[in-house]
């Protein structure tokens, strides 16, 4: 098993670059890449979630004979592998959707098919893993009912975040990446009281949740403002730690495009960022990240309160380190850590979130769960794979936080620079 390969840099800017390139420009990149190139790159490409954006923009462009043969050949037949998953998903997606209208249940769908087509043109484009919703938190343990009867497990719970899984406790083989598998993933996301974390309450966004139709049903989603305020917010949490997906950035940028002189949109973004911490910060962040990897215009209506008013050192990170730590290799790096500590709202938070990060080994998660019928030689084939993870996460976090602790020190000197300079 193998979780991690370092593609070639040449691979990933030209894939990158295709999306801001004309054709010309493109072919020229592409042009020196060879087939061993490219299959030292595949894992980078799939986990980026840019593998099929890739091929449908090679298309668009015409240019799609410009890779070689084999791998061109293998990644259509990952589009059309992933159309079958995608039908297979949201069958599921509406049969659970269906479900918890029948119970009454408030709740809104996120993210997931919900993106198309502001954000995605078409869900088959997608690498879909789990299906998420915002739930009343009145409503929580009946979904969890709802969820049981039809084969599901809770196996995590966090302050505002269920996770349930369901299908065969295998792992996934990578030639199956694409393919409809068994394995399905729900995610029941709330919030809390503030004055009681251990109360769920009602999120607001379910009052202003508008309907989208499916297969001749209708579902309850976000609204378009609250959803591109929620892509930002994601991808801010993504970028406090060590990956994120190339993929998304694509997506939030096809978003600001479509509503690019929507007037009333950005008026009602503008209402919504205001009343949720660090949500200027996160446009700002996705905004400015996305059209310098994508290419693009920002609106005028977005850009005078988030880039023209983003903070000097979540700019210098910008600049700085954005374009490495979102096209690293997996698993990532940390220089998260950074960014984290410039957004966090007080001192003692920010000296605790870097030890945290920094020096923790952490509890690592687990990469599949068994159930009661497993075997034995099942079981232990599931902790050997548990184990040799274990260990990559502990290399990971060892090397990682050498290489942070170094770079800490020139950042610790280039933000001085900054606040000199402003201060003066």
């Amino acid at each position: 098993m193998q979780f991690s390969a370092c593609a070639d840099s040449r691979v990933v800017e030209a894939v990158i670059a295709s999306f801001r390139d004309s054709a010309e420009h493109t072919v020229e990149r592409l042009s020196g890449l060879t087939q061993r190139d490219w299959s030292s790159s595949s894992l980078w490409l799939d986990a980026s979630g840019m593998t099929l954006y890739f091929l449908d923009r090679l298309e668009i462009l015409g240019i799609e004979e410009f890779i070689p043969a084999k791998i061109l050949a293998r990644l259509q037949q990952n589009r059309a592998d992933n159309r079958l998953r995608s039908a297979a998903m949201l069958a599921e997606f509406c049969s659970i959707n269906e479900a918890f209208q029948a119970a009454g249940i408030q709740y809104a769908n996120e993210k997931g098919f919900t993106l198309s087509p502001d954000s995605c043109p078409d869900p088959s484009l997608r690498h879909q893993v789990d299906f998420d919703f915002m739930v009343d938190g009145d409503d929580l343990n009946l979904c969890r009912e709802i969820l049981e009867k039809r084969g599901y497990v809770r196996t995590k719970c966090w302050p505002t975040e269920w996770q349930f899984e369901a299908g065969s406790s295998e792992m996934v083989r990578r030639e199956d990446y694409y393919r409809p598998r068994p394995q399905r993933s729900v995610e029941l996301h709330f919030t809390f009281d503030p004055k009681d974390i251990n109360i769920p309450t009602r999120d607001p966004r379910l009052d202003r949740r508008t309907l989208r139709a499916w297969n001749g049903h209708l579902f309850p989603v976000f609204s378009p403002a609250d959803q591109f305020v929620e892509q930002a917010m994601h991808l801010l949490r993504h970028l406090c730690s060590p990956t994120t997906r190339p993929s998304w950035l694509l997506e939030f940028r096809r978003h600001m495009s479509v509503r690019f002189d929507d007037l009333h949109f950005w008026e009602e973004v503008r209402s919504i960022a205001c009343d949720i911490h660090n949500a200027d910060v996160a446009i700002s962040l996705a905004t400015m990240l996305s059209i310098r990897l994508f290419g693009g215009r920002v609106p005028s209506q977005l850009k005078s309160w988030t880039l023209d008013l983003m903070p000097a050192p979540v700019r210098l990170w910008a600049n700085l380190y954005g374009h490495k730590a979102i096209l690293a290799n997996g698993p990532g790096t940390k220089l998260h850590v950074l960014l984290e500590a410039e957004i966090a709202s007080d001192k003692n938070m920010k000296r605790k979130k870097k030890k945290r990060s920094l020096l923790k080994l952490y509890r690592v998660t687990r990469i599949c769960y068994p159930t009661p019928e497993d075997s034995l030689l099942k079981r232990l084939r599931q902790e050997y794979y548990h184990i040799r993870y274990f260990w990559f996460r502990i290399q990971f976090q060892i090397v990682e936080g050498l290489r942070m602790h170094i770079e800490g020190v020139r950042w610790r000197r280039r933000r001085r620079h900054i606040k000199e300079a402003i201060s003066s």
